[in-house]
């Protein structure tokens, strides 16, 4: 997909800021999530998505796996069953290594980010 104008999607929080968070704390965090952006990767390369594509307005966004993600839910049906399997596990367990602090801080971010587009 090659996006003409700025992304439509509209973030709740910095998926950017609360893994370098979590790697900075628990260094076990990356044998978790690595594999599973590995495994997002190689099925965005077979369905022919490319992250950077989207056009964003705040540099740091640009490659965001959020837009990976989003464009996986609508075109892979495998990509669905792990994602429901388990997305919410890896959140909650990336959630709870965090401060309700950290929480508030890359939901205020995205929101910022959003404001820019």
């Amino acid at each position: 997909m090659i996006a003409t104008g700025t992304s439509r999607i509209v973030c709740k929080n910095c998926a950017y800021l609360l893994a370098r968070w979590c790697y900075q704390r628990y260094w076990w965090f990356r044998l978790v999530r690595e594999p599973l952006l590995l495994g997002m990767r190689l099925l965005a390369w077979w369905h022919g998505i490319d992250a950077r594509n989207h056009v964003v307005s705040n540099s740091e966004c640009k490659g965001c796996i959020r837009f990976m993600k989003n464009e996986l839910e609508e075109k892979s049906a495998t990509f669905r069953f792990l994602n429901n399997s388990i997305g919410k596990r890896v959140s909650r367990l990336r959630d709870s290594m965090l401060t309700q602090q950290d929480l508030d801080e890359a939901k205020r971010y995205a929101r910022e980010a959003n404001l820019l587009k």
